[in-house]
């Protein structure tokens, strides 16, 4: 019976707690809220809290790393954005240009720094001024975030390059893809680490953001733009000298903006006022103006702006050369053969693999006619062909590709000059191959950079000598020298008209017989023989 009497109870208690969870749920289910979460690895890895600066290099003894890198570290830690993490790193680090071209270097060099971002700066005093570079690269990662650079700097003196420095800085965080972070939220009200000092004011509306994706330059690795997702808009209620506080207007859905959202639209941009538009009859007919294709021609296309090259260039080349030959006989004497004139087309192309590093390739081809030395009446006809392909080192003198820079190279070549087999036998088809190393320069003439000169020497260190259908002589000792000037006429950003004369000196000594034979069949041995080249050529060279 009292077994009976419990289970009773316990069933009427059960029944009544149900009833009431019942009755509540509905109200419950009203007043709960729902959070919406809008997460982007790309945003998280660029927000920058904590920031390190790198030991700044220079190349006079620390006369100016030591001073600019004081400076760039009372700038962040003045900065109410960011927090200073002091830099504990020992010994010296790899070049700036070599962190930027290596983001795993980077990562390596800071691994033990608690930071989120780190600036490295790096002088370069040379005769044309004093180049300054300052970089923001990305813990995460390892890659640029943003880069400036200052060249020529006409005045070394320390206060001048502070002043400097902080232009530089400045614009490398304004090139940051954000203004500020929200640093909190409760229910609709939130606090941004922007304030007065930023330009912000009261009653001001900025926009919430989330970084979705990022385009970054294909060869130097920076940030260029981003692509956004708008959260929603905040209301500034009361700005303080480096904090504000707001209230959230609208969201994408509730709780879309979180702590550590990016504030943007601080600074909106402004355009003057465009008036009234004429009416259509007194503009006349819009098809006929000067700009009419570029609206409304056939199959019309939205204008977009041209990409600076990055990669490399191939070119094409039309020249007129002079060539001269002679091959001096132990017993016939010396014959020698020339053009004044001939045809020659040249392709050449380039990768820029780094601002330093570059492959190059050549071909070249070209048609001439000599008379026969030896008496002939008939004409001997030459095909000249002329292959390489380099490996070569930019020296930038000014941190800038396409500034004034010397270059060394080492390659493979070969240079053949095939022609036909005429009785009485002057000269025979030869082929010069071996290993090229060579050093150059180029520099632009004027301040647009639109003119520039250059030159180039190659020298054959290694190099064989092939000849059909005989042999000249034996032990064959060549001297193989190219050397070429250039100048080149900016006419587009990827397109430039290039004029060249090259000059080429093809000579052997032979130190015995070969099987070389005259017309009776006797042997005849040759102590030398030589080619020469003169040519002036023009084209045109497409970066890409």
């Amino acid at each position: 019976m009292l077994a009976y009497r419990n289970l009773r109870f316990v069933l009427t208690v059960g029944f009544t707690a149900l009833s009431l969870l019942a009755a509540i749920s509905p109200a419950r289910a009203q007043n709960l809220e729902q959070s919406a979460t809008y997460v982007s690895q790309v945003d998280e890895d660029l927000t920058l809290r904590r920031v390190a600066v790198l030991p700044v290099t220079d190349n006079v003894d620390g006369i100016y790393a030591r001073p600019i890198e004081k400076q760039l570290n009372d700038l962040v830690k003045d900065s109410h954005r960011w927090d200073l993490v002091e830099s504990n790193i020992v010994g010296s680090i790899p070049a700036l240009i070599e962190l930027e071209e290596n983001p795993a270097e980077v990562q390596r060099v800071t691994r033990s720094l608690e930071a989120d971002a780190f600036l490295s700066a790096a002088a370069s005093r040379g005769p044309n001024g004093l180049s300054l570079r300052l970089s923001l690269f990305s813990k995460k990662d390892g890659k640029l975030i943003s880069q400036e650079v200052l060249r020529d700097l006409p005045r070394f003196e320390l206060a001048e390059i502070r002043s400097r420095i902080n232009e530089l800085y400045a614009r490398v965080v304004a090139k940051i893809p954000y203004e500020g972070l929200i640093l909190s939220r409760q229910q609709n009200r939130v606090t941004i680490n922007l304030g007065k000092s930023d330009g912000l004011k009261k009653d001001q509306t900025v926009t919430a953001v989330q970084i979705i994706s990022v385009n970054r330059h294909p060869k130097f690795n920076f940030i260029i733009s981003s692509e956004k997702e708008i959260l929603g808009r905040i209301k500034i209620l009361k700005v303080d000298e480096t904090l504000s506080f707001g209230a959230i207007l609208s969201e994408k859905e509730k709780g879309a903006i979180q702590r550590f959202a990016k504030v943007s639209g601080t600074n909106q941009v402004s355009y003057p006022d465009p008036g009234q538009i004429e009416a259509a009859t007194a503009a006349g007919d819009v098809t006929s103006r000067p700009d009419a294709n570029m609206s409304f021609g056939k199959e019309p296309k939205e204008w977009v702006p041209m990409r600076p090259p990055s990669f490399g260039q191939v070119g094409m080349k039309l020249g007129f050369g002079s060539y001269r030959s002679s091959v001096n006989l132990k017993d016939a004497g010396t014959f020698e053969a020339q053009s004044a004139f001939y045809p020659s087309i040249e392709a050449n192309g380039e990768l820029w693999i780094s601002p330093e590093w570059t492959v190059r390739a050549l071909i070249s081809q070209g048609v001439i006619s000599t008379d026969n030395p030896r008496g002939s009446s008939s004409k001997i006809e030459h095909a000249m062909s002329r292959y390489s392909l380099e490996l070569g080192y930019n020296f930038l003198l000014r941190d800038d590709f396409f500034g004034p820079k010397l270059s060394v190279s080492a390659g493979l070549g070969t240079h053949t000059m095939q022609l036909d087999d005429i009785t009485p036998r002057a000269f025979t088809t030869t082929t010069y191959s071996g290993l090229i190393v060579g050093v150059g320069g180029s520099f632009p003439v004027s301040e647009e950079k639109d003119w520039y000169a250059g030159g180039r020497l190659n020298m054959y260190l290694v190099s064989s000598l092939q000849e059909k259908p005989a042999s000249s002589g034996s032990s064959p000792k060549n001297s193989i020298v190219d050397f070429s000037l250039f100048v080149e006429k900016k006419i587009a950003e990827n397109l430039r008209a290039v004029g060249s004369l090259d000059f080429s000196l093809y000579s052997t000594s032979f130190g015995g017989p070969g099987s070389r034979v005259d017309a009776n069949g006797a042997p005849e041995e040759a102590t030398s023989l030589s080619q020469r080249h003169s040519v002036l050529s023009g084209g045109i060279n497409y970066l890409f």
